[in-house]
């Protein structure tokens, strides 16, 4: 039964199948230079294969370590940023130039006596709660 399929994995299979059955075979001394350099393609292409798959490694192992810096990074600018709002303020315009954002200033209303929320009757002072 053939192998089916695109990937170069089955691609390779094909082209082993293919080398060994030749080797064995006679009276194909025509194809034989053809079946050399189908046998250093095949060999190149193991060692290029080999070669993605260390790179794939490194490659993992670098993410991996860019991902541990970039989360010390963040903590040093964190204690950074902690040490400029101890010393300018939480709300000076100052950490703007650090790249950091004031906190907002609270905007209280004042409170006005005398104010009725509907629906809600005014407390009204009893002579029992002054005994």
């Amino acid at each position: 039964m053939a192998i089916n399929g695109n990937s170069l994995s089955e691609r390779i299979t094909r082209w082993q199948v293919l080398a060994e059955n030749l080797r064995e075979a006679e009276g194909l001394d025509h194809i034989a230079a053809d079946l050399q350099q189908l046998e250093e393609r095949m060999a190149e292409t193991r060692t290029v294969q080999n070669l993605l798959e260390d790179l794939r490694s490194q490659f993992r192992a670098q993410a991996a370590r860019v991902r541990k810096l970039a989360i010390e990074g963040d903590s040093i600018r964190a204690r950074i940023g902690a040490s400029l709002r101890s010393k300018h303020g939480f709300t000076s315009e100052a950490l703007i130039k650090y790249g950091f954002k004031p906190r907002r200033v609270p905007r209280r209303r004042p409170k006005t006596p005398g104010v009725v929320v509907p629906g809600l009757a005014p407390a009204v002072k009893t002579q029992a709660a002054d005994d």
